[in-house]
């Protein structure tokens, strides 16, 4: 068995890839060991997801949404205690209330002398565009979404191991070489929408995260990643977006991971 980055020998990789990263609330998108060797998988953990992680948006949205990380824990993000004897604080957020750290008891007595009454949490909207970090991740998670479609044949691996159209993703990935890799970012649903499927999930239900392939008229193939309503479309085998954005044209800038069943609904009206 070999690495689908590297192509070294995996037979001894102990490892299971999380494609998307457990600290974005992933539970269920995993490639089994040996696809990815133990040396990639901590090599994009500490090197590429904790950085894309700790971004402002990033950090953020899972703050204010109650994402916790890998360890179980809450993510602190800067908060706003306005007052004159009050400010900014790094504070966690939980179904309960707020948690401040320890040096940060003035702002508890502000609160429970009744000086302080409201708080102001910032909403960072979006990641920042044509970013390396994000751009490196996509490329990752797009090489692995690929072979989680048929990770359960080693012929079909191999093949995604072999295949020299793919090393130029394969090698900005995992080692940064080549210019940067071209990615297109919207945002095509805000974190308040809820979905209801008639067919598959008649309940209203939150998307933290969905992907797909998308394979063009032109035969381009295209990774799709949405993320709390914001989509990224990478190409994986060229640095370029211009055909994803024919495609939109051609679609109605309807999003390709979108099922026809489903529909939108706002929280607050369910």
């Amino acid at each position: 068995m070999r690495c689908i980055f590297c192509k070294k020998d995996s037979t001894n990789s102990k490892s299971v890839e999380h494609i998307i990263p457990e600290s974005l609330g992933n539970k269920s998108h995993i490639l089994p060991k040996r696809i990815v060797c133990d040396g990639c998988n901590n090599y994009f953990a500490t090197k590429i997801e904790k950085l894309v992680l700790d971004k402002p948006y990033f950090k953020n949205v899972r703050y204010r949404n109650l994402i916790k990380t890998k360890k179980d824990r809450l993510v602190p993000d800067r908060t706003l205690f306005p007052h004159k004897d009050g400010g900014w604080a790094n504070v966690w957020l939980d179904e309960k209330g707020i948690i401040f750290d320890s040096k940060d008891n003035h702002l508890i007595n502000l609160i429970k002398e009744g000086r302080i009454n409201k708080l102001i949490i910032p909403i960072v909207n979006q990641p920042d565009e044509n970013d390396y970090e994000i751009s490196r991740f996509l490329a990752k998670v797009a090489l692995e979404m690929l072979t989680d479609r048929i990770k359960n044949s080693k012929d079909w691996i191999e093949e995604i191991i072999s295949n020299k159209q793919l090393d130029p993703i394969r090698n900005y990935a995992r080692y940064g070489k080549g210019e940067f890799w071209k990615y297109h970012q919207r945002r095509i649903y805000s974190e308040e929408t809820r979905f209801i499927d008639p067919i598959h999930h008649p309940e209203p239900y939150e998307i933290l995260h969905e992907m797909d392939i998308l394979y063009t008229e032109d035969k381009v193939m295209y990774f799709i990643l949405v993320v709390m309503g914001i989509e990224f479309a990478i190409n994986l085998a060229h640095s370029e977006t211009d055909y994803y954005l024919e495609w939109l044209n051609k679609n109605n800038n309807a999003s390709p991971v979108r099922r026809f069943s489903e529909r939108m609904i706002m929280k607050n009206s369910i």
